[in-house]
């Protein structure tokens, strides 16, 4: 009898294991989804009053919707040619132009809606992720002995991708 009763409270939690580990399948964001979210953010941190927000909301939509027409495409692989190569490097010119010039013009739309400092949230530098793996750009590691942080990094050296 007792071996009854631990076989299916055993049976039972091994039950409860396996419906614990289903997991739900979390539906990705749609663009206009991600799109609708980026703009509720940067209205957030802008802080911008009802009118203001949607004249704003407006135009950097149109601005993201733009902005997203400028990846390149590129062709990837373990050995390219010379040309695949040439092509690649063009084409990451001429995206890199493309933003350029979407920057340009949804400087001078967003410039009648905002002021300086709200300009330089949504069009402050961009981070500097082409070099990640450089080290040049790395974090340098100090001696153990050195005064510092814990990790050992020598104080003052910047790491961002300014020379």
């Amino acid at each position: 009898m007792k071996t009854r009763i631990l076989f299916v409270a055993l049976f039972v939690a091994m039950a409860s294991f396996v419906t614990a580990q289903e997991k739900k399948k979390c539906d990705k964001p749609t663009p206009e989804q991600r799109i609708e979210f980026r703009v509720k953010r940067m209205q957030q941190k802008l802080m911008l009053d009802d009118k203001k927000g949607a004249e704003f909301a407006s135009l950097y939509k149109e601005y993201l919707a733009e902005m997203t027409t400028c990846r390149p495409k590129i062709t990837r692989g373990k050995e390219l040619s010379d040309a695949e190569i040439k092509g690649n490097i063009e084409a990451r010119m001429d995206a890199r132009q493309k933003a350029l010039d979407i920057e340009k013009k949804y400087y001078s739309k967003l410039s009648k809606v905002l002021n300086a400092r709200q300009l330089q949230v949504v069009f402050g530098e961009k981070k500097c992720f082409n070099n990640v793996g450089d080290k040049k750009f790395a974090p340098r590691k100090g001696k153990p002995g050195d005064k510092g942080s814990k990790r050992g990094f020598k104080p003052g050296v910047k790491t961002d991708c300014k020379k």
